[in-house]
């Protein structure tokens, strides 16, 4: 099983924790995202799904899934944040009116654009995906 690289709170910039769920069988699973310079990111999750990424395929799921930032809340300062390229993936934790609980959210940042927002979990998914789909794809 893959180690997670790091907390949160113990981050040098190079990883971030970007999801965190419960399994069905009750164990917790950690999703991270580690920096492999400027293009490449790593994908850690505590349940052995882990695999490389281009910063271009980060940057195309933040672009899909993600939403205008409110000004209101403006983008995330002094939160665990991944810099790939001229761009951050940051995190970023909000409670609307109609929730419950706190939702994660990632926030794409990228000069002369708009800060993007999306629910961690959903664009945690879809990165993993790309993962297992790529592992499956060398093994054929």
């Amino acid at each position: 099983m893959a180690r997670a690289p790091c907390d949160v709170e113990l981050c040098d910039h190079r990883a971030v924790l970007i999801d965190k769920h419960i399994r069905p069988d009750g164990a917790l699973v950690r999703t991270h995202l580690e920096s492999l310079g400027p293009d490449r990111v790593r994908l850690i999750g505590d349940d052995g799904v882990h695999g490389e990424l281009s910063s271009t395929a980060v940057e195309r799921v933040m672009l899909r899934y993600g939403r205008p930032l409110d000004p209101a809340h403006g983008p995330p300062t002094g939160a665990a944040a991944l810099t790939l390229g001229a761009a951050t993936l940051s995190t970023f934790r909000f409670k609307a009116v109609v929730d419950a609980d706190a939702r994660d959210y990632l926030v794409w940042s990228a000069p002369d654009a708009e800060p993007l927002a999306a629910l961690a979990t959903g664009v945690t998914a879809a990165l993993r995906y790309l993962v297992l789909r790529i592992a499956e794809e060398r093994t054929r």
